[in-house]
């Protein structure tokens, strides 16, 4: 039996079966604090149950493979953000993307129109730089306010291999449009990603409407770190409960140099909400329950592990 953990003068909020859904790790045109075996690892040994890698400039579908594969005890999982090093929306992407296992479909962050007018520009965030600056940028939107045709077909993709559209950093109205199209096209889980960050820069209000729209808001630990601090955490626990934890997910969205492993910050982090009023039972809900939920991890899905190799396989082309 595990013995669990206490502390001293009070509980401690165990991470083991936990699920992070947003690190970043190497190779990155971002400084990172590690790389993608490197953050696995450390999860895997903090006893996270599963782990999701995502990257502003490249799909991280085989790079989950192969962490899979050299990694064991921990399910990796990847997925592809549009932005420009992709081609935008662009839907042939993101179907070699989703048939080689891929779980996410994040819309466009550093490129995204509305990215660049919050920061000034594409391609950077605060303390981390290199992407392409002064670039072209996307909306999600036509002239006429509706969603553009190449997202459609995205919106199909992603409900035909049963993945996970993220929100990333289009604007409030664009996401407003985006979420109950996905939801009417059969698309099971939308994440509102980061809702408190500049972009989206969401208010509660705005949020709790996404969120009875059938969205599910993932609260990061970024957002409130020593770098970036664009809020409080008590919004948090407000969000929490007037959202209800089983809407809501709790991620690190870490891997940059200037935090904690992601593993440990979202240990610091579940800790934090926990001693600032929300229940464990809602703790765990937030970094246990919804995530495997939205993965399909209780469903006995997971993400494809290497077996035999292509030479070996004699109908492989």
């Amino acid at each position: 039996m595990t013995r669990p953990l206490t502390g001293f003068g009070g509980p401690l909020i165990d991470v083991r079966g936990a699920i992070d859904m947003h690190v970043h790790s190497h190779p990155d045109i971002f400084p990172r604090l590690g790389d993608d075996i490197d953050l696995v690892t450390a999860a895997r040994d903090a006893g996270l149950r599963a782990m999701v890698i995502k990257c502003h400039h490249e799909n991280t579908v085989s790079r989950s493979y192969f962490a899979n594969g050299a990694v064991q005890g921990i399910d990796v999982f990847g997925g592809i953000v549009l932005n420009s090093y992709v081609g935008f929306a662009n839907p042939a992407a993101v179907e070699v993307a989703l048939k080689l296992g891929g779980k996410f479909v994040w819309m466009p962050t550093v490129d995204a129109a509305f990215h660049a007018e919050v920061h000034g520009g594409t391609g950077t965030l605060v303390g981390l730089s290199g992407g392409r600056v002064g670039g072209p940028t996307y909306t999600a939107l036509d002239e006429a306010g509706r969603l553009k045709p190449e997202l459609e077909e995205i919106i199909d993709l992603i409900a035909e291999h049963d993945a996970v559209l993220a929100t990333a950093h289009l604007s409030p109205a664009e996401i407003r449009v985006l979420l109950p199209r996905a939801k009417e096209r059969g698309v099971e889980h939308v994440v509102i990603t980061h809702p408190f960050y500049k972009a989206p820069g969401l208010d509660l209000e705005q949020l709790k409407e996404l969120v009875e729209m059938g969205g599910i808001a993932e609260l990061g630990y970024c957002d409130y770190s020593a770098m970036w601090h664009v809020g409080f955490i008590e919004e948090v626990v407000e969000a929490v409960e007037v959202l209800g934890a089983e809407n809501c997910v709790l991620v690190s969205d870490c891997g940059q140099r200037h935090n904690p492993l992601p593993s440990e910050a979202l240990r610091v982090y579940a800790q934090t909400v926990f001693e600032k009023g929300v229940s464990e039972e809602d703790v765990y809900t937030m970094i246990r329950d919804v995530p495997a939920r939205i993965l399909g991890l209780d469903a006995g899905s997971r993400p494809p592990a290497p077996t035999i190799p292509y030479w070996a396989d004699e109908t492989a082309g």
